[in-house]
C-alpha cells in the first residue's frame, strides 16, 4: 500500500498543470488531483476500514477468532488498514504515544504472541521504557490466549528484546 502511495505521489508531482483539492469526509480524507485534461487521479484512499477489525471495538472478540494464531491474523489485517505503523523502541516510545493520542485506536503487538489495545487517558511512569506507559487490555498467547488488563509495560515486557509495533487507526 505504501508503494502504491509513493508511485501515485510521483505521478502527481511530475504531472503538468495540476490542481489539488482536499475533500474532507467524516472519518477519512481523500485527495483528488485534476489535470488539464480533466482526468481524475485518486490517491489511495484512507477509508476507515477499522470496522472490519473486531478487536478494535471489543478486545475480547479475539477469543472468537478461529485461526491458529489470531494475533498474526490481526497483524495481517492491520497492516493494510492502519493509518500508521510505528516500530517501537525506548528512544521513540514517548513521541509515538503522543502521536497516538490523535487517533481513535492504538494497538501494540509484540512478535505474534502479544496484542494490547491502549487507553491513552491513563498512564503510569515506566523506568524501563522511560515513558508514561498507558493502560492496556489484550492477550498474551502461551499455547492459548490469556487475557491481560494492566499497564502496557507490564504486558509487553522490556524494550529492545522483541519486535514491538504500534498500529494507529
Amino acid at each position: 500500500m505504501k508503494h502504491i502511495t509513493i508511485v501515485l505521489l510521483c505521478i502527481i508531482a511530475l504531472s503538468c498543470k495540476e490542481e489539488k483539492k482536499q475533500i474532507a469526509t467524516p472519518k477519512n480524507t481523500k485527495t483528488e488531483t485534476t489535470t488539464s485534461n480533466q482526468k481524475k487521479i485518486k490517491s489511495v484512499e484512507t477509508v476507515d476500514k477499522t470496522v472490519n477489525i473486531a478487536f478494535l471495538e471489543n478486545v475480547k472478540s479475539l477469543k472468537n477468532d478461529t485461526s491458529s494464531n489470531p494475533i498474526a491474523t490481526f497483524k495481517t489485517e492491520a497492516s493494510t488498514s492502519a493509518k500508521e505503523i510505528i516500530h517501537l523502541n525506548k528512544a521513540n516510545i514517548s513521541a509515538a504515544l503522543d502521536k497516538a493520542k490523535n487517533f481513535k485506536y492504538a494497538v501494540i503487538t509484540v512478535e505474534d504472541h502479544t496484542i494490547v489495545k491502549l487507553d491513552l487517558h491513563d498512564c503510569k511512569p515506566s523506568g524501563s521504557w522511560s515513558a508514561c506507559m498507558p493502560k492496556a487490555e489484550g492477550y498474551i498467547k502461551k499455547g492459548e490466549l490469556i487475557y491481560q488488563n494492566d499497564y502496557a509495560n507490564n504486558i509487553i515486557g522490556l524494550p529492545g528484546r522483541q519486535d514491538c509495533q504500534l498500529y494507529l487507526f
